[in-house]
């Protein structure tokens, strides 16, 4: 019997490659072990080269990289329309060319067009909202705003179910949408978690302490306040490295910030960042906002230790004080003070880290998620 299909859409620009880029190649990977067989469409050149790398089949798609409509821009949206026009027929193609059972949609542009396709030709829709919807629905219920994300809404209206990341993501998404709205009865809350790959990973000895980070170098990731703390730290403590792993368009800010250090080391964009997370001693995420974050959870999966700030739904994966440390955001003190308890106690990590994957185990475990809930809502 010819498995089950689902085409995956995620598109981004080119610099973004972090948990959201990445997860339709886990979710894929997983799904393999449902039996069902995925392909995976993107713009993306680091996820097609993701998913080439894990034999997963892809078609290289199409992306505007103009995603801001609003202010003088909506003048431009009738052509924003055309372009969603041109984008619907080229789906409708490729939908017909590789027959999926399900079409699993990541991206704004491909909401309108993807969807509008996928229930032309009688397929099951599904979104995942990878801290997008918020943004895209702001000023829905003003009726002469948001043309863009009136068109979304009104495509979400169709869709059979719609995956957010997170608790206090769903309430953000519904503070947009009237309280009867049919899309908040489409949601549906599944974490995205990490596939088990601990065993695959041996740790590498290392004579410093080293604290690390693994995202997309933009100013609202906290990277500045990591490098400013760690500087702090490092002055009394020449023990210590921090590794920052990852790429982006404030890359070069960032290791002008840390020109002085040699003990702070960039290494540039890495497809599978697993590896070097794992000879970490503790990672750090110290961003300003989050939906969802995935390396929280690959980071409990490998056991690490972690300190993070206390925004978005970094505390529904990290309790304070027992499965990692939770601090400010943009709050450069007190994330050296974690910093600096981290060093300090050893069995305070290893305490940390060990709860820390206890908890991925009974709650994160990807293969769990998709098989309980990812593959329950294809097939409902």
């Amino acid at each position: 019997m010819s498995k089950k299909r689902v085409l995956m859409i995620r598109n981004a620009n080119s610099y973004d490659f972090g948990g959201a880029e990445r997860y339709p190649i886990f979710l894929a990977e997983s799904l393999r072990k449902c039996d069902y067989d995925s392909v995976i469409i993107s713009r993306s050149p680091s996820l097609l080269q993701f998913a080439s790398s894990h034999n997963i089949k892809s078609v290289r798609g199409w992306w505007w990289s103009r995603q801001n409509w609003s202010g003088y821009r909506v003048l431009l949206v009738p052509i924003y329309i055309l372009w969603q026009i041109v984008l619907y027929f080229w789906y409708l193609i490729i939908i017909i060319a590789t027959n999926p059972s399900v079409l699993h949609i990541q991206s704004k542009d491909d909401f309108i067009a993807g969807t509008l396709a996928g229930k032309t030709l009688g397929k099951k829709v599904i979104w995942t909202d990878h801290a997008d919807l918020k943004h895209i629905f702001k000023n829905l219920l003003v009726w002469y705003k948001n043309p863009v994300g009136k068109l979304v809404y009104a495509c979400g209206l169709l869709v059979d179910g719609l995956i957010i990341a997170s608790v206090n993501e769903k309430r953000l998404v519904s503070e947009n949408l009237e309280n009867n709205s049919l899309l908040l009865k489409k949601m549906v809350i599944a974490y995205i978690g990490a596939a088990d790959v601990k065993n695959k990973y041996v740790r590498k000895s290392h004579p410093k302490i080293t604290f690390g980070i693994t995202t997309r170098l933009v100013t609202d990731k906290g990277i500045g306040e990591a490098i400013e703390a760690f500087n702090k730290l490092n002055k009394f403590r020449n023990d210590t490295e921090l590794l920052i792993i990852g790429d982006g368009p404030d890359a070069v800010k960032f290791k002008k910030q840390a020109k002085n250090n040699k003990n702070i080391v960039f290494t540039g964009h890495l497809t599978n960042p697993l590896g070097e997370m794992n000879n970490l001693d503790v990672f750090l995420h110290p961003t300003y906002h989050e939906s969802f974050s995935t390396s929280l959870v690959e980071a409990s999966m490998l056991g690490l230790p972690i300190i993070t700030t206390r925004v978005g739904g970094n505390p529904e994966i990290i309790k304070d004080n027992i499965t990692g440390l939770l601090v400010d955001a943009k709050d450069v003190e007190s994330l050296y003070k974690a910093m600096e308890k981290m060093y300090s106690d050893k069995e305070l990590r290893k305490k940390l880290g060990y709860n820390a994957r206890i908890q991925y185990v009974e709650k994160f475990n990807f293969d769990n998620i998709v098989k309980t809930q990812y593959v329950k809502l294809y097939e409902k």
